[in-house]
This record gives structure tokens, sequence and C-alpha cells, in this order.
């Protein structure tokens, strides 16, 4: 795996036009400066037992894809998510 010295983002989008998933890796300091008047969705390591395990990834996975689909409704026809059983 490649070392990185600066700190990275990783930003996703749907492409309607190439019907894909696209992600960008850029620094923290360029994300942060377009997104400081936002309001972040915090999710605390402590809040799921200091650890982001296969649920999580699960979970967090599909509540990107469907927030990603409300702002692009060319995606949501993709987006094919079991709910998870409680």
């Amino acid at each position: 795996m490649a070392n990185h010295p600066d700190k990275k983002c990783v930003v996703i989008m749907w492409s309607d036009e190439k019907q894909a998933l696209v992600s960008y890796t850029l620094e923290v300091e360029r994300v942060l400066a377009v997104t400081q008047r936002q309001f972040p969705l915090e999710l605390p390591a402590a809040d799921y037992n200091n650890a982001f395990d296969d649920e999580f990834a699960r979970r967090f996975g599909g509540a990107t894809l469907n927030l990603l689909a409300l702002s692009n409704p060319g995606l949501k026809p993709f987006v094919k998510l079991t709910p998870a059983e409680e």
C-alpha cells in the first residue's frame, strides 16, 4: 500500500452520464475548504465500540448509496439493498 504523507478524503459521486459511481481521493484541506459551511454527520468510533466492523461497513455503505440516490434519481434503480435483520 502506498504511503501518503498528506491526509486524504474520499469523495464519491454518481455520474448519470457514465452510469457509474465515481470516487476521488482529495487532500483533507481541500475538502474542508469546500465543506466548512456544511453540517457534517459525525460517526465517532466510540459509538461503535471503537470498531468499524463488517456490519458497520454494510450499513454505512447502504446509507451512503441511499443518500446519493436522494439527489441523484438516476442512481436509485441500481440500489438493491436487503434490509438488515433485527
